[in-house]
């Protein structure tokens, strides 16, 4: 079995997470680096936002943050259950694209979520980017449908905690 490991984020990582926001393939779907790196940053000290470093065998190659979304205001996200967060991630690590990291460490991640009593992780990739839809399908994510959130134009997909306890 594949070893990812969770760990917070740190002033230290910054600079790493600048360099991943600069990739092309991370760039095309998060908004600027200086913008995203800024917004990593102002997360460090939310506590309704946790910003992770994923690690494989012991080597950083992604980054995954989930939010509380209990209190949100976005109205694309109205009616969802109680216990609900949400998720961003990227790999970081070009030459680890494409290897099922992704769907495998989302899945580990969402597990941990649930056990802390999460209900619902949702998802809200561009309609367009087809390799997250792709990644977040092969995690076990339903889609719930298109919509415009704060952010934009979105494919709401969710993991609900019995779909996730049956895989």
């Amino acid at each position: 079995m594949t070893d990812y490991v969770f760990r917070p984020v740190t002033v230290a990582d910054l600079p790493l997470l600048a360099e991943w926001l600069e990739k092309p393939h991370v760039r095309r779907w998060w908004s600027e680096p200086e913008e995203a790196l800024a917004s990593i940053e102002e997360h460090l000290h939310d506590p309704t936002v946790e910003p992770y470093i994923v690690t494989l065998d012991g080597r950083e190659f992604a980054f995954i943050q989930v939010a509380d979304l209990d209190d949100e205001d976005d109205a694309a996200l109205d009616g969802q259950p109680d216990g609900t967060c949400g998720i961003d991630q990227f790999i970081g690590v070009e030459v680890l694209l494409g290897k099922g990291h992704g769907p495998a460490f989302m899945a580990h991640f969402c597990r941990s979520l649930f056990n802390r009593g999460k209900n619902r992780v949702l998802v809200d990739p561009h309609p367009d980017n087809v390799f997250a839809i792709r990644a977040y399908t092969k995690a076990g994510f339903q889609r719930l449908g298109e919509t415009t959130t704060n952010y934009g134009r979105a494919l709401l997909m969710a993991l609900d905690r019995q779909e996730n306890d049956r895989q």
